[in-house]
């Protein structure tokens, strides 16, 4: 049986999708403007986000300490939330449907290494969250997961594979826990 040699790991078929001086300008307005303790004005951050390829739509709420890998791998909908702390790691797609919420601490994964290979190659896949889902604080979504439509993955969670629409779905891995019903909002009585 042999061992793991990662010193024979080799990533240089994966094309992050922009050249180094790119790469290197998003690195330092990541670091000046996503990932400081600074206020900066979310629509000045979604502005950064377009001139970094990103697909932003209308008046997402980005906090601060927010990591973003790639940002030309990213699409947000209108009204996406990102809260303070997370890390979006888009070696791959991610895309966020509009009425998104990332609490503190979420994370979402794109990439991860393949346990069986001695190499630990790189594999990757893209993630999707619905409209109108939440994804809870310090929750995690894995390479190719799909939280659907108005779903919530519960706070500490992990996520591989898909959610289905309208349901709660906790623990690790997270499983089906409940339907989810809104309220209304209108001052009509249920």
């Amino acid at each position: 049986m042999g061992g793991v040699r990662l010193g024979e790991f080799d990533n240089s078929w994966y094309h992050p999708g922009r050249g180094l001086l790119v790469r290197a300008l998003w690195l330092l307005a990541g670091r000046l403007f996503f990932e400081t303790g600074l206020p900066w004005p979310s629509p000045f951050k979604a502005s950064l986000l377009r001139a970094f390829g990103a697909r932003v739509g209308r008046r997402a709420v980005i906090k601060p300490h927010v990591r973003i890998k790639y940002p030309w791998h990213l699409a947000l909908g209108d009204d996406c939330w990102i809260g303070e702390g997370v890390w979006i790691d888009s070696l791959a797609a991610v895309e966020l449907a509009s009425d998104v919420c990332l609490s503190q601490g979420a994370m979402i994964e794109t990439g991860s290494h393949d346990s069986r290979d001695p190499r630990f190659g790189l594999k990757l896949a893209p993630v999707e969250v619905g409209e109108g889902a939440w994804v809870c604080a310090r929750a995690l979504l894995l390479p190719g997961s799909r939280l659907g439509p108005g779903a919530v993955l519960t706070a500490g969670s992990v996520l591989r594979g898909e959610a289905r629409p309208w349901a709660f779905y906790g623990g690790h891995p997270a499983t089906f826990l409940k339907e989810r019903e809104l309220s209304r909002t209108d001052g009509a009585s249920s």
